[in-house]
């Protein structure tokens, strides 16, 4: 394991009022359109490369901006890597593997000095202060363990990115990679190369261009007349191996055109595959990284911007390796293919409003530890990665347990009020049955996602009852089971020890033994009953049985469905559905 930026407070930059956020060595950040994702990925960045924030980026001006970071997992294996001033200046401020520092800005365009660095104490009396203000050498200790971040913008030109080498570029972290191995191998070679360069240019060379030994002649001339006594030679220093690397770009070259040209000649859409493609390249070199105790922040916004859906499955894979190795990754995205259910649990859902400015909903992590550490199933039911995109993106969820509602509710959605329920935002998540959907209610409750249910009449009389939202004892279920129990004999319905129905030696099935009782004149004052306290519940009950009844299909196989979806496309849904009315209401309940 190494160390990693394990949480981050941002007071009062740009949207953000002040917000807590625990980050993972893979964190997708996920929100919609302008709700500060970005902010969050510039106030981390700015926590390790200090820059001076002007008045747009206070959310108050009259107060100051502060990010606070939690560094984990600092080891004395990784201690004993730094350099020994590094190690000296931060080993003090190190309890239990962690140290927490501060960067703070007091006002706006502040001048660099003012910006300064803090790190909270270990042992401080009351009468201190708790942080110990730019203690000697900090700065460059904190780079020691995170050297500047890799940014990686969502529509800014990624022509820098992949064409100019700077230390917190991607191409200058592969040259970086690069030098050390072509040093070893090709050094004495290319030193010798480099010293008959410097012959020529190097002041004290006794073989230096003639046009040089001109140029100092006429000068010392003129020098002389001024000042005597002083004379004065052109030096041109002999560039060092990382120097010609540091200048090193890329070309593009294509096969219809001789010669090659710059990145900035490309799309937006051609230079974010490249871009994306160093990051994969970076992934597979860091496979074989050495002992460096450095870890490096890569935050980018949007990774699968103009990316295709197969280049996107190979960024995801390139980000995971690199966040093996020496890479932290932080990233927004809109794209579900970015997130597997693995990476649900440290997702962090990214709202904003006007009271709270930018801030968070509970992670799946921290619902988890409330509702439901003994459900692993259900995580992987809820949050599977064909879910995910709907959920994270939405403002509703409704929970389905029928696959018959999970084909046919969007279209009937869309045809009865106009809108998909993806302009809603509305999420449809299916169920693995009903004994689920009371603790998926109580996730999402956690996790704050506003969420609904539509069950069969079945989940009254069973799970309804099982986790407690009914009664056992009430007289609407009691009801029911009575006409049941006279309607058994007539209708060659098995009842179970608990007096509800199962199938069994060629008897009807249990759906179908409830919906001959949503049809008995004598227990509809129940089933309304019991549809009006569910619904209390955030429930709808299926008061036919199922929503096939309701929609007057006979079969529940993926004919039956196609067939159905044609149909509505040519006719009214009132002629269609058998019933409108109660399908309607259903469809108005969903949006209120």
């Amino acid at each position: 394991m190494r160390h990693n930026l394990s949480s981050i407070r941002i007071v009062n930059f740009k949207s953000l009022i002040d917000c807590n956020f625990k980050l993972s060595d893979y964190t997708p950040l996920v929100g919609y359109n302008n709700a500060g994702k970005s902010n969050i990925i510039h106030a981390i960045k700015w926590l390790f490369q200090k820059s001076s924030l002007s008045t747009e980026d206070f959310k108050d001006p009259t107060k100051p901006v502060e990010v606070i970071g939690v560094i984990e997992g600092i080891t004395k294996e990784i201690l004993e890597q730094l350099d020994i001033k590094h190690k000296k200046a931060i080993e003090k401020f190190i309890n239990n593997g962690c140290i927490t520092i501060k960067r703070v800005q007091e006002i706006p365009a502040a001048k660099s000095p003012d910006i300064k660095l803090q790190v909270r104490k270990i042992e401080f009396t009351p009468e201190e202060d708790e942080w110990a203000v730019n203690p000697t050498g900090i700065d460059n200790a904190i780079s020691s363990l995170f050297p500047e971040p890799i940014h990686v913008g969502a529509m800014e030109n990624a022509e820098e990115d992949v064409s100019k080498s700077k230390t917190g570029t991607t191409i200058g972290k592969l040259l970086s990679r690069i030098v050390e191995p072509i040093e070893k191998k090709y050094g004495a070679d290319l030193k010798k190369q480099l010293s008959s360069i410097g012959s020529l240019l190097d002041a004290d060379s006794d073989s230096r261009a003639p046009e040089l030994n001109e140029f100092d002649s006429g000068m010392n001339d003129k020098i002389d007349i001024f000042f005597q006594g002083v004379k004065v030679k052109v030096h041109v220093p002999t560039p060092e191996l990382k120097e010609v690397f540091g200048k090193g770009t890329l070309k593009v070259f294509e096969s219809d055109r001789i010669g090659g040209k710059d990145v900035s000649s490309l799309g937006h859409g051609a230079q974010r595959s490249i871009q994306m493609a160093l990051i994969q390249h970076l992934s597979e070199l860091q496979k074989f990284s050495d002992n460096d105790p450095s870890r490096t922040l890569l935050l980018i916004d949007e990774p699968e911007l103009y990316l295709h859906p197969q280049a996107i499955e190979v960024i995801r894979h390139a980000l995971k390796t690199l966040s093996k190795n020496n890479y932290q990754i932080i990233f927004s995205t809109h794209s579900a293919l970015l997130i597997t259910e693995k990476d649900m649990p440290s997702t962090i859902l990214v709202r904003k409003s006007t009271s709270d400015g930018t801030h968070k909903k509970p992670t799946l992590h921290e619902a988890v530890i409330q509702t439901l550490s003994d459900r692993p199933s259900q995580t992987k039911l809820l949050f599977s990665l064909g879910n995910s995109s709907k959920l994270l993106f939405s403002e509703t969820v409704i929970l389905a347990e029928g696959k018959t509602e999970n084909r046919l509710l969007p279209i009937i959605f869309e045809s009865i009020k106009g809108i998909s329920l993806g302009k809603a935002k509305v999420a449809l998540i299916e169920q693995g049955g009903s004994g689920d959907t009371k603790k998926s209610m109580e996730i999402l409750k956690v996790m704050g996602l506003p969420n609904k249910a539509i069950v069969d009449l079945d989940y009254a009389f069973k799970s309804a009852i099982d986790n407690k939202t009914l009664s056992p004892d009430d007289e609407d279920c009691i009801k029911c089971k009575q006409i049941l129990s006279d309607l058994a004999d007539g209708y060659n319905i098995i009842l179970d020890n608990s007096g509800w129905p199962t199938k069994k030696d060629g008897s009807l099935t249990a759906a179908e033994a409830f919906a001959i009782l949503a049809k008995d004149q004598r227990a509809k004052d129940s089933i309304d009953s019991l549809h009006k306290k569910l619904k209390e519940h955030n429930i709808w009950l299926w008061k036919y049985g199922t929503i096939e009844h309701h929609l007057g299909l006979t079969q529940k196989n993926e004919l039956a469905w196609a067939e159905f979806a044609n149909k509505i496309e040519i006719t009214s849904p009132e002629e269609l559905i058998l019933d409108y009315d109660g399908v309607k209401e259903c469809m108005e309940w969903l949006m209120n």
